[in-house]
Parts: structure tokens; sequence; C-alpha cells
């Protein structure tokens, strides 16, 4: 009995020495660095959520009382009259734009796909002068491509046209989601593909019942990727599209209703509520998609 004991408070020692020991290097991980990462990440997500009550606050408060007490963040009395107002002027743009945006990702992803395979998994002459135009491509900053594409969106009589636009971000979109589907097909085991071949499966038949379905959360990746830029750009829509034709973006920066107290001044409550109205699909969508997000970031850039 006695041995018993002493084993068990020798056990007991070696696990209170093993939890400090873990508890110290714990504390020794946590270097000067980390913690001011960790404070600054602490900062932004703050701030962002204080942008973020602020604007709902404001969007349920009539803009009188915005105006005589900015600062009173707590909405009372609760009003919805600015959703009222916002929301109708802005329904056929949300619409236009949420068309735009997904034809725009469907496009990236069905022509994404074969192209990243043959990239990945077919032995053609010219691949890697090929695959290297596409991160050229993909290196080129967008401003720098306005002025050419806009004269070619001209001469091809595409301006004025959602179909034009959604043309466009298709071409735009392709070199990201290439690379991305691509560095994950290789990182791939060759085995698998090889007794697929062995089969008698065809390129086909291994791109849409191998190579889709291991990629699925680089897929989402992509499309959340596309989705967020396409559904935000104001630039380019604003630039191809007539004010009767213009997406969401374009009419937040033309949504400009006044009060008439304080002398005609712009209606923040309404346009508060116009931008809450924006942010909404997004968050939608991101908060459905995000754990396939997550996974197909780190599928797409630890396995490269």
């Amino acid at each position: 009995m006695q041995r018993v004991q002493e084993r068990v408070n020798e056990d007991f020692s070696n696990e209170k020495i093993s939890r400090w020991t873990r508890k110290g290097a714990v504390r020794r991980s946590l270097s000067l660095g980390t913690v001011i990462q960790y404070a600054l990440l602490f900062i932004l997500i703050v701030f962002t959520f204080f942008v973020i009550v602020v604007m709902v606050s404001m969007s349920l408060r009539p803009s009188v009382l915005i105006y005589a007490d900015f600062w009173h963040l707590i909405p009372w009395p609760i009003t919805l009259s600015n959703y009222q107002a916002s929301v109708f002027p802005l329904a056929m743009p949300l619409v236009r734009t949420l068309f735009e945006t997904f034809a725009s990702i469907l496009g990236v992803l069905v022509l994404s796909c074969p192209m990243a395979y043959a990239f990945a998994r077919i032995t053609f002459p010219g691949r890697r002068l090929l695959f290297g135009m596409v991160l050229v491509v993909l290196m080129i900053p967008g401003i720098i491509l306005l002025t050419p594409n806009f004269i070619l969106a001209n001469q091809l009589g595409l301006r004025g046209s959602l179909w034009g636009l959604i043309v466009y971000n298709i071409a735009g979109g392709l070199p990201l989601a290439i690379f991305l589907l691509t560095t994950f097909l290789r990182s791939q085991p060759e085995e698998m593909f090889f007794a697929a071949r062995i089969d008698g499966a065809s390129d086909i038949h291994i791109l849409w019942y191998i190579s889709i379905p291991l990629a699925s959360s680089t897929l989402v990746t992509i499309g959340i990727m596309n989705f967020l830029g396409f559904y935000s750009d104001l630039i380019w829509p604003s630039l191809m599209l007539s004010q009767n034709n213009n997406t969401l973006m374009m009419a937040l920066q033309q949504f400009n209703p006044v009060t008439n107290q304080f002398a005609n001044r712009p209606d923040l409550g309404a346009q508060t509520a116009g931008y809450v109205v924006a942010t909404i699909p997004q968050l939608i969508v991101f908060i459905i998609a995000m754990k396939y997000y997550i996974q197909g970031i780190m599928s797409s850039s630890v396995k490269a």
C-alpha cells in the first residue's frame, strides 16, 4: 500500500512538473512580436466592429437625431423609415449586381477547371510558356489595364451591356482561379490519376469525377474571392454601364437623399440604411461558405 501511495505521489509530482513545463513553454513562445501581432489584430477587430455598430445605429435613427447627437450609438427611438426610403431605389441595382456577380463567378469556375486540369495533368507543347503568361497577367495591377480594356470594349461594342461587363469580369477572374486550381491539382498524388487512366477513364471523366470533387474547397474559395471583387466593384462598371443600367455600387454613389431639416443636408439615416442593405449579401455568402473558404486557402497555399 505504501508503494502504491509513493507511486501515486511520484506520478502527481511528474504531472505537476510537466504542467509547469508546458506553461513555461507557452509563456516563452509568446514573444514580443507575437504579442504585438495579437494587439494589432485586436485593435483592427474592435475598429471594424465599431464602424459596423455606428453604421447600423445610424440606419435605425432619424437623420434629425443623427445631426443633433452623432455619437449617441444606442438607436432610440428606432425607426425603419430609412430602410423604406433606401430599399426601393436600390432594389433593381441590387438584382442586376447579383445576376452579374453570380454569372461572372459561374463563368470563371466553368472555364478555369479544364484549363487548370490541362496545366496540371496534361503534357502538351508550350504548357510552361502559357502558364507563365497566366502568372504575368496575374502580376499586372488591374488599374493599369483600364484604358486598353476600355478601348477594346468600345471597339467590340460591349459598352452599355451587362453581358459585356460579365465577359470582362470572367476574363479578369480567370488568371487567379487557374493559378490556384493548378497549384492544388499538382499537389495531389500522381498515383490516383494514374490508376484512373488504367481503369480506362478519359481526361473528361478524371476532371469531372476526381479533380472537381477534390478541389471543391478551392472552388468555393475562388467563388468567394470573386464575389467580393465583382460585387463591390465600382470603377469598371462605371466605365462600362449607363446610369439606367447601373449596379448597386453605382446606385449607392448616386443615392443622395436629403432631409428638409438642417438646410437640406444629406439624409444620413437613409444613406447608411442603403450601405447596410448592400452589406447583407456579402455577409450571408461569407457566413455560409466560411468553412470551405478557409479550407480552400489552406489547400491552395500550404500544399503549394
